[in-house]
């Protein structure tokens, strides 16, 4: 059972934390079929604005056995690749640029299933990564130009999400382990950018979100938390119900949103998505309003177009007004 968890938490070298009100998304279109050793497949990553405009692209080539490479894009426009497999980093000025790259640790080898987490704030990146001769995970923070600001060593391993705000000065890290039972326990710390533990909460996360009120809203497909980020309590910690996942959330003035949907089908591949109910939540994450949308997808994701809040799937932007 242990390691079935660890393959669930980690089905992806790389994930990435998301501001609740983001300037830019980032789509993918991999070519290539590559299929055999000396082969490789293209990545190309398209930088949009929030309104649609493309601002550039970069494009990857990748070994046909390689794990490709995840993207996050600071408030500037800029970028940087994340490889989790030769564990580097590659920046970008905002009009596509390569500036400068570099490597996590002179130390790390190569390593098919290593597990790096990222998030950007402002002009920002975190990034948290382990080695196999160390107990501890490795914390470091770089600027949009991709200079190494500071290393902590924190003692948090297994991570499987972190979420950063630089104006709060709070990071916050979803972690688990297991005790001599082999039972499986779940923890979010609270530590501030000197790597001080400032709270520890009983839940986890996926995703982890700022608001504008400094909410911090975070969410796995099981479960929606609201923590104060004045008072660092718990607003509300919600379950999905049963045979249903959290797909998605973000938010608006005083209401959370939510995207549920049934457990998917996997079919040619793909995990296909059918039907979600778009939930309304006020601050006490009480739902106030459900919608039931009529889609059949496999991508997803919230977007804001102006004050306006769009659910995209499979690049169909169907309004949740």
């Amino acid at each position: 059972m242990k390691k079935l968890v660890i393959v669930l938490l980690l089905i992806n070298s790389i994930a990435f934390a998301q501001s609740i009100n983001k300037k830019y998304f980032v789509e993918e279109k991999i070519s290539g079929g590559s299929k055999a050793v000396g082969e490789f497949n293209v990545v190309e990553y398209s930088i949009k604005t929030a309104d649609n405009k493309l601002l550039y692209k970069i494009s990857n080539k990748t070994d046909y056995d390689i794990p490709y490479s995840g993207i996050e894009v600071f408030d500037d426009g800029s970028s940087v690749l994340i490889n989790s497999f030769y564990g580097t980093l590659t920046f970008f000025d905002n009009s596509g640029v390569k500036t400068k790259e570099t490597k996590l640790s002179e130390t790390l080898g190569f390593e098919y299933e290593r597990n790096i987490r990222t998030v950007v704030d402002n002009n920002f990146l975190l990034v948290l990564f382990s080695e196999d001769n160390k107990e501890q995970s490795t914390l470091q923070k770089y600027n949009s130009d991709g200079a190494l600001e500071k290393t902590i060593e924190l003692n948090q391993t297994n991570i499987n999400a972190v979420a950063y705000s630089a104006s709060l000065n709070q990071i916050y890290i979803s972690s688990v382990k297991w005790n001599n039972n082999g039972e499986l326990s779940k923890e979010i710390s609270l530590l501030n950018e000197e790597g001080q533990l400032l709270k520890r909460y009983n839940a986890n996360f996926e995703k982890g979100y700022f608001t504008e009120d400094n909410r911090f809203i975070a969410f796995s497909n099981k479960s929606l938390l609201s923590i104060n980020s004045d008072d660092l309590n718990i607003a509300f910690l919600n379950e999905s119900t049963k045979n249903k996942l959290y797909l998605d959330v973000t938010a608006t003035n005083n209401t959370i949103v939510v995207a549920e949907a049934n457990l998917p089908k996997l079919q040619n591949g793909k995990w296909v998505y059918e039907n979600p109910t778009i939930l309304k939540l006020n601050p006490s994450g009480k739902i106030i309003e459900r919608k039931s949308v009529n889609a059949v997808f496999t991508g997803f994701g919230f977007r804001k177009s102006g004050k306006n809040i769009q659910f995209i799937a499979d690049g169909k932007a169907i309004s949740i007004e």
